[in-house]
């Protein structure tokens, strides 16, 4: 996957999108890096992130250990008020791992990145999703039903979902306001 252009250049696809749809949805959005997607070769094997316990529940296992691994070698913080981080490892272990994210961290596991690449199901589903997370990175939090927005299962519907009032007032009032411009 390292070496497989499908990845950073779907990522990047998709960050893009989150971003412009942000900038439409909230008359503000986040700045992106150049380049938008650094990729960054493990320190270990996959199965090493799918089994080594990091954190109670086995289904954070790959992304608690990736983001570990990321804030170790590049001392980001938890949260960070440099960065909104978005880490995609392509480990996973099938029917087990998943991500999330909050606290200006997006962590997602290998059908993310896949999702990303053109490989795994329609883009829509993967925009809706990165539109999804990183409105819990800005500290959101899901919605209690499917509503019509991007924090309920509705993002699945991307772009026929938007932010309501309250979640664009928490967005551009939050603790992470300053990441918008």
């Amino acid at each position: 996957m390292a070496n497989d252009s499908r990845y950073p250049n779907g990522i990047t696809g998709v960050m893009v999108e989150a971003q412009r749809y942000y900038r439409q949805e909230l008359g503000v959005t986040f700045k992106l890096n150049n380049p938008v997607v650094e990729v960054v070769q493990g320190n270990h094997g996959r199965a090493w992130y799918e089994n080594t316990p990091n954190g109670g529940e086995e289904y954070w296992w790959v992304v608690f250990n990736m983001q570990q691994e990321l804030k170790a070698r590049f001392g980001l913080g938890n949260p960070d008020s440099r960065w909104l981080c978005v880490g995609e490892v392509s480990a996973e272990k099938t029917n087990v791992s998943g991500g999330g994210a909050g606290g200006v961290w997006v962590l997602l596991s290998g059908h993310d990145a896949d999702g990303a690449a053109g490989i795994n199901g329609p883009m829509n589903r993967w925009y809706g999703g990165m539109v999804h997370e990183l409105g819990h990175a800005f500290g959101l939090p899901d919605s209690t039903h499917t509503d019509g927005t991007p924090m309920s299962a509705s993002f699945y519907d991307y772009p026929n979902c938007h932010f309501n009032q309250q979640q664009k007032n928490g967005i551009r009032s939050g603790p992470y306001r300053s990441f918008l411009s």
